[in-house]
């Protein structure tokens, strides 16, 4: 903070501490602002143009009463404070009075991947969709740096959550607004992170069929046809109508299992023998990453495929220590699976044990049917129709068509 005090002496002034004359020159300003007496000799040694020696409470208080605090210990508590308001109110003045190239200077300045600049950068980008600057929100995507290759997976997680779940109250006929989700990182980054399942009925749906019309990148298209798919199965459109996805060696972990998954959906009667054909392709030193069977997982809770929730089951072991928090997110999507199995065997030990630890907000992109299959689990423990009715009113949002009354009550038979 020695420096800081330093940096913002030198600023205030207008001019650097360099020689004698200089310090002999903010000696004479600081008696005369604040009427403190000061030696240049204690200037000199502070700003290391003489051999330092460790500053005392005197000159740090001094140097911090000339720049606006009470002293010293005040400097240090509201410096940082004082300053990150000073730079919201800057940034807020920016974006309001469109100043669209300043504000994209300032993000290609200050773009380094650190968490805090990232979500500096997620409220700003927030802000921007609300006013519905749609065009300078392609712009910044279309920055080098921010390519999804440059973030972790967490840092990925993050901005798409915090960013997907703005993008329900866009118009989404806005020309701009298309053209910004054709833009490849801001697919990377939003649309493929926060995939909306409880809005697959509505605006989610649309802009996935954009992109796939429009789009151009195999990965992307494949996602959208798997999103495309599973919006047929719950409106109940026959099979045949279903995209064939095919695989590709660098699609991503989840891709992969979003691919596998279409033969849940088709309710292929050789599943198991291509699951385990599938788990032994994807074995890394002799385990499967979790993030492989993500979708899988989420999709024979859908399918209420009993016999391959009791195979993979079988076949994970349990673990803890992730490095990365997607990690025990996707750990929290197979607790889920396995309650739902646990449910249907009646083991009533073990129902315990994974209800009491699991989260269901945790889900994000899920929370809605995670709460839907949470509430039939609820209901078979104890009968209590209130878990109808909270099943029935979430229903209603996401697909009361295929989300029924009956579909409640014969779930496990």
């Amino acid at each position: 903070m020695e420096k800081k005090l330093r940096d913002i002496t030198v600023e205030k002034i207008g001019f650097k501490i360099k020689s004698l004359k200089d310090s002999k020159r903010l000696s004479q300003i600081i008696a005369k602002e604040n009427d403190i007496d000061i030696s240049y000799n204690t200037i000199r040694r502070f700003f290391g143009i003489v051999k330092n020696v460790q500053a005392s409470n005197f000159t740090l208080d001094t140097l911090s009463k000339f720049n606006g605090f009470d002293n010293y210990s005040d400097f240090m508590v509201n410096f940082k404070l004082k300053n990150k308001w000073s730079e919201e109110f800057e940034i807020s003045k920016i974006i309001h009075k469109s100043m669209d190239d300043q504000l994209l200077k300032y993000i290609e300045d200050n773009l380094s991947h650190t968490r805090s600049f990232n979500l500096k950068l997620i409220q700003i980008i927030r802000e921007l969709l609300l006013i519905g600057n749609f065009n300078l929100i392609r712009r910044i995507f279309e920055l080098k740096k921010m390519n999804a290759n440059n973030f972790n997976y967490d840092d990925k997680v993050l901005m798409g959550m915090s960013i997907g779940n703005l993008v329900s109250v866009v118009n989404v006929k806005n020309k701009m607004f298309n053209k910004l989700i054709l833009n490849e990182n801001f697919q990377d980054l939003i649309i493929t992170i926060f995939v909306d399942y409880g809005s697959l009925r509505t605006y989610y749906s649309d802009i996935i069929k954009i992109i796939h019309k429009k789009g151009s990148r195999k990965d992307v298209r494949v996602f959208c046809e798997g999103i495309l798919n599973l919006n047929m199965y719950l409106n109940k459109e026959k099979s045949e109508s279903f995209y064939i996805l095919k695989e590709e060696n660098d699609f991503h972990p989840i891709l992969k299992s979003r691919i596998f998954s279409q033969y849940l959906l088709m309710e292929d009667s050789k599943i198991i023998m291509k699951l385990k054909d599938y788990y032994q392709k994807n074995l890394v030193n002799g385990l499967i990453p979790i993030e492989c069977l993500f979708e899988i997982n989420f999709t024979t809770i859908l399918t209420r495929n009993f016999e391959v929730m009791e195979w993979i089951i079988k076949k994970i072991k349990p673990d803890t220590d992730y490095t990365f928090f997607y990690k025990y997110e996707h750990y929290n999507n197979f607790l889920f699976m396995k309650l739902i199995y646990y449910t249907k065997i009646n083991d009533h030990e073990k129902i315990a044990a994974i209800d009491k630890n699991l989260i269901i907000k945790r889900f994000q992109s899920y929370e809605e049917m995670a709460l839907l299959y949470h509430n039939i689990c609820k209901y078979k423990w104890d009968k209590n129709k209130k878990h109808l009715e909270e099943y029935l009113t979430i229903a209603k949002q996401v697909n009361p068509e295929f989300f029924t009354k009956k579909y409640f009550l014969n779930y496990f038979n």
